[in-house]
């Protein structure tokens, strides 16, 4: 194969994997997922009822298995590449639990055709029916040829203990391919207790469950007492996030307990120091994994990189400087103390470093529950910040209660909106070292810095394209000196 053939090939099978991949990821409406439902198990009996008319032992078989898979798939294939997506419910008989499924697939070869398959897989023990349900992916390399109407003869895949039966429903195909094919499961359908929003919340539609028949079952290891809630009603988001967020800050600081040392003398309290400028503008973004680690709480840890400007002037008595270094001026000063000429009845500008970069260390955890779409969510976040060239000692604490409604947009996903205060508390102890130009006195300082206000007002929203992938901003401000900007992107698994 050419090279340039081959660039558009994959060019090609890159393009079918994202729009399969977005399709598969696409919120199913409440209101629709019962009649989903019925009409997949409705097509589901029709398979099972055609092939047992061809092959009667073939009931038997499935009676005795350990549950059985039925789905409907579309495919398409072109010269070079090719795929398709599809839905099916697998059927666990032993713990009379259903589990709809997403199916993908991707080819590429030698082959060309397009029409839709109907598929009948039977498990004859529990681990290949639980390997299947876990939905990894799978190659094959073969060649299949396949005419509307025509039933194929079972087949026993490479992985034991599964046997496969395929309908061709329309269309027809010739395909040699290499080709992988991915499991998932169908959240809003199979109702395994995955919240469509980032909270856990009770009293939505009721089209939502499956019924008495099908219980739900929560198979992941997070969070703990999972089981407990989703059988009261509740559920719950997925159980791990990934995110970024990027935060800009503007805030207005109060600064106090100067300790000023001269010369590499000891620091003593400077209490007659005004401060002028004492504002701060940062901008950061961050890395956040997260995880729920009870149903109603998530816990998370962050890193990322810190800069901005502090634009401050410390004013000192140049008298008062003089003072602690023993130095006394007459008038006119001796000409054999120049510190005299720098300092003597003069106010003495501090030039404090105005640039800030570091890093940013967090942890925290936020409580949060629901009801219908009305929730409540209460983040309480740590930070310690590692300034790269002032030494800054201290821990910011953050606690943001919110409010908020969720807004359900039928395919778009969901949209919550919310409002709330924010409290911080910024204490920090910054340390340095200056020079006054002109001369050899090196100027030692450490003082305490905070911000202004402790509250401001949030207002903000969240959309939630699917039960993965969701957005964020909110506004931080309209009350007290500090007005702040976050917007973010999460990814839960």
């Amino acid at each position: 194969m050419k090279p340039e053939t081959m660039r558009r090939s994959w060019l090609s099978l890159a393009i079918i994997v994202v729009l399969t991949s977005i399709a598969a990821c696409r919120t199913i409406p409440v209101e629709k997922r019962e009649p989903m439902r019925t009409e997949i198990n409705s097509r589901g009996n029709e398979i099972i009822e055609r092939l047992v008319v061809e092959q009667p032992d073939l009931q038997k078989k499935i009676d005795a298995s350990a549950g059985y898979f039925t789905g409907r798939l579309s495919a398409l294939k072109a010269p070079v590449v090719g795929g398709g997506t599809g839905i099916g419910v697998l059927y666990d008989q032993e713990q009379a639990m259903r589990t709809y499924l997403n199916v993908k697939r991707y080819d590429l070869g030698l082959g060309l055709g397009t029409g839709t398959y109907r598929v009948l897989a039977v498990f004859d023990n529990r681990e290949a029916l639980e390997k299947f349900r876990l939905g990894t992916w799978t190659g094959s390399i073969g060649a299949e040829t396949a005419r509307a109407e025509k039933i194929s003869a079972a087949a026993t895949l490479a992985d034991e203990g599964m046997s496969l039966y395929l309908l061709p429903e329309s269309g027809a195909a010739f395909v040699a391919t290499a080709r992988l094919v991915s499991l998932s499961v169908n959240e809003d359908l199979t109702d395994s207790g995955v919240s469509d929003v980032n909270i856990p919340n009770i009293g939505f539609d009721k089209a939502e469950r499956q019924g008495d028949d099908a219980p739900r079952k929560w198979n992941r290891a997070l969070p703990f007492l999972a089981q407990n809630v989703i059988d009261m009603g509740y559920d719950l988001p997925l159980p791990y996030g990934i995110g970024m967020s990027f935060v800009h800050v503007n805030q207005e600081n109060l600064l106090a307990d100067l300790e000023v040392g001269l010369n590499g003398g000891a620091k003593e309290p400077f209490p007659f120091v005004s401060f002028d400028n004492a504002n701060s503008i940062s901008s950061s973004a961050q890395v956040k994994l997260d995880a729920w680690l009870f149903p109603f709480m998530n816990v998370f840890a962050t890193v990322g990189k810190l800069e901005g400007k502090a634009p401050l002037d410390v004013n000192l008595d140049g008298n008062l400087m003089l003072d602690q270094l023993g130095i006394t001026c007459g008038t006119p000063p001796p000409p054999l103390n120049p510190l005299c000429n720098v300092l003597q009845d003069k106010i003495i500008t501090l030039p404090i470093e105005a640039d800030f970069t570091g890093t940013t260390y967090g942890v925290g955890t936020v409580l949060a529950t629901g009801y219908k779409n009305w929730f409540v969510t209460v983040p309480v976040n740590f930070t310690y910040a590692d300034m790269d060239k002032t030494n800054t000692d201290g821990i910011s604490t953050t606690v943001t209660p919110r409010v908020g409604r969720n807004f359900n947009l039928d395919k778009a996903g969901n949209v919550a909106l919310y409002g709330g205060g924010n409290y911080l508390n910024n204490e920090l102890t910054i340390t340095g070292t200056v020079f006054m130009p002109g001369t050899n006195l090196k100027i030692d300082y450490t003082m305490k810095q905070k911000n202004k206000d402790n509250w401001n007002a949030v207002m903000g929203g969240n959309w939630s394209i699917n039960k993965r992938i969701s957005f964020s901003a909110e506004y931080n401000g309209f009350v007290g000196s500090r007005e702040a900007t976050v917007c973010s992107f999460n990814w839960r698994f």
